[in-house]
């Protein structure tokens, strides 16, 4: 009987404790078929037709809550895992909360956070792209991240995690925000090894806002230390939007390796529903890797305030490797085009 007592105590305090807090859950799943030609798969070569997951939007569910200390301060905290809709497998390496999982406090001073999350480049850098201003996602992802036939150059700005990391975002004056990051890489003997760094400064007034950022990278797997400056901008013109971003990714080791990366594009709701959008994209490398380039374009319908159906069509040309029109989930062609077309379905919760 006391053991009883004790637990429905326990459950009790518990239940007080967590009533003073707010959580919500939140999710995205996607999925549809994906047509690629020209893929090259081992010693067979052909056309391509998947069902792919998480396309236009990772496949993802997370607890988001928050707590008032009073004051105007909160204790903050997002844990978000990662999975595909096509298998039910974990994604980001099997990682139970493999997207974000971190805690922090807010007010009016600003934003501090800690845990596993995105740097600046991943986490408002989308917002200027192609790939997140119109349903395209990995079909237009692709060139950013498979620069020069791989992903030793990728721009990072589809999202990419940083472990132990410390970040603190500044509170908006006169419609600028700026925030640092740093990533520790908990190497015995060195703060450095291993460890990333990121800023950013934004600017917003109105229809119209812009970001410049920076992310920094000792050890990568690759060899060698990357560096990342993106900046992009953004003008909401009524039911149009513009938007544009240039990143350049480069590492210090062996022969240096660059690429430069330009995008721009424009959405437009012909009706409440009815979006259309598209964009094109053009990167430079040195060392002779040649150059490369892409075109999107995309229909969203939306049926209700959550969910939409869309379709994607996507031409790439890289003049040095294989094309790639679908980023992660692709292959690369057999020469240097490929095309790509998608038709999906998205729901929000």
């Amino acid at each position: 009987m006391k053991k009883r007592m004790t637990a429905i105590m326990m459950f009790g305090v518990s239940g007080a404790a967590c009533a003073q807090a707010s959580i919500s859950l939140y999710g995205i799943m996607d999925a549809g078929i994906t047509y690629t030609n020209n893929v090259v798969n081992g010693q067979a070569h052909g056309s391509n037709w998947q069902f792919v997951s998480g396309s236009s939007q990772g496949d993802r569910w997370g607890m988001r809550g928050t707590e008032d200390l009073g004051a105007q301060q909160h204790v903050d905290f997002v844990l978000e895992n990662g999975y595909q809709l096509s298998n039910g497998a974990l994604g980001q390496g099997g990682l139970e909360f493999g997207r974000q999982a971190y805690v922090g406090l807010s007010g009016p001073w600003g934003a501090l956070t800690l845990g596993r999350q995105y740097d600046f480049v991943g986490d408002q850098m989308p917002a200027y792209a192609v790939a997140s201003n119109t349903p395209a996602g990995l079909l237009a992802w692709s060139l950013p991240a498979y620069a020069a036939g791989g992903y030793a150059l990728d721009n990072r700005v589809w999202g990419d995690q940083v472990d132990n990391a410390v970040k603190y975002v500044t509170p908006t004056l006169a419609g600028f925000s700026a925030g640092a990051m740093f990533g520790f890489g908990n190497t015995p003997g060195s703060v450095a090894r291993g460890s990333t760094s990121s800023l950013i400064v934004n600017y917003a007034n109105g229809p119209f806002g812009a970001s410049v950022a920076y992310y920094g990278q000792h050890d990568v797997s690759g060899g060698g230390n990357l560096q990342e400056w993106a900046a992009g901008a953004a003008y909401n013109l009524g039911a149009a939007r513009l938007f544009g971003l240039v990143t350049d990714v480069r590492l210090s080791d062996g022969d240096r390796p660059r690429a430069t990366t330009f995008e721009g594009g424009l959405s437009y709701n012909v009706t409440p529903a009815v979006a259309l959008g598209g964009g094109a994209q053009y990167q430079k490398r040195n060392n002779g890797m040649g150059s490369a380039n892409q075109f999107s374009l995309t229909a969203d319908y939306s049926l209700s305030k959550r969910t939409d159906v869309y379709a994607v069509a996507a031409l790439a040309h890289d003049h040095a490797f294989g094309a790639q029109v679908q980023a992660a989930l692709g292959g690369p062609s057999s020469s240097n085009t490929q095309a790509g077309l998608r038709v999906g379905m998205r729901h929000r919760f």
